[in-house]
């Protein structure tokens, strides 16, 4: 058989490391979505099981940290990244682990860009990573990180201070090694979701009016693979700053009406429709 048609090139590569969502509206079932949502190949390794639906967690559990290295190693070998992202770790032998695949890794392989989603408590109040790990993640995980992506409650968490000031909560997060840190404003007041990003030498607000729907669980894991996948793609980080927020806007609008509780939304295909976008200050 001839084939016809010229060769088509190879999608960027972006992996996720995180929790597995059973319900399909969070962690890697909507990171994977989310890559294919913007043409890039995802890889997954599985750090954690939970037993959760919409209406929240009900059990958790971490996998054996000899098979977090397996599955770590085992892309390694073949599907190198352009970008990382990752969410639920689960304990501090997952955080030891990927930790030490890092330091190996970008020795030996040009660097891939780091997304980090500090999936650290649930909104129901389940511990997702055990709060004897908090040291160790923070000590080892968020010095390769170069987009930290915190709601409120976890950057209070993160930096053991209470919230004051954005900026002042960011420079707090900052000085944990990051390279840079994008402030959630979901769990804010007001009519806007604002967020706030900075590397220490620029800054930025993204700025949306908040949408209203019960549709809201895996926000986080969309936003953070959503700007993991615009950084596989070769967007610079402003840029794919906003095109993360605009693309979990869409999601925002577009709930996948299943579940009895806080469901997940439906996951197309990214349109950068303007009334998505956010304004940037």
């Amino acid at each position: 058989m001839t084939r016809t048609g010229g060769h088509r090139s190879a999608p960027p590569v972006a992996w996720t490391v995180a929790g597995s969502d059973p319900g399909g509206g969070a962690g890697i079932q909507a990171d994977l979505k989310v890559f294919n949502a913007f043409g890039v190949h995802g890889c997954s390794v599985i750090a954690a099981l939970t037993a959760q639906n919409t209406l929240g967690v009900q059990a958790t559990g971490s996998v054996p940290d000899a098979m977090l290295r397996g599955q770590l190693d085992a892309l390694a070998a073949d599907l190198p990244p352009a970008a990382i992202k990752t969410g639920m770790l689960g304990n501090a032998a997952n955080c030891r682990v990927l930790a030490e695949f890092l330091n190996h890794y970008l020795k030996i392989r040009s660097r891939p860009l780091f997304v980090c989603d500090p999936v650290l408590r649930s909104t129901s109040g389940t511990d997702l990573l055990d709060p004897e790990a908090l040291d160790l993640f923070v000590q080892a995980v968020l010095p390769h990180v170069d987009i930290l992506t915190p709601n409120l409650p976890e950057a209070v968490l993160l930096s053991g201070k209470a919230l004051r000031r954005t900026e002042e909560t960011a420079e707090y997060l900052l000085a944990l090694g990051v390279r840079s840190v994008l402030l959630k404003g979901g769990h804010a007041d007001g009519g806007k979701c604002r967020d706030y990003w900075t590397d220490g030498r620029n800054s930025l607000w993204l700025s949306s009016p908040r949408i209203d729907t019960h549709a809201t669980h895996g926000t986080g894991c969309i936003l953070s693979a959503a700007l993991a996948a615009a950084l596989a793609l070769g967007q610079p980080s402003t840029e794919a700053l906003a095109t993360a927020k605009t693309f979990l806007n869409q999601c925002l609008k577009s709930p996948a009406n299943v579940g009895s509780g806080r469901g997940p939304m439906r996951i197309e295909p990214f349109r950068n429709a303007v009334q998505d976008r956010p304004t940037i200050e």
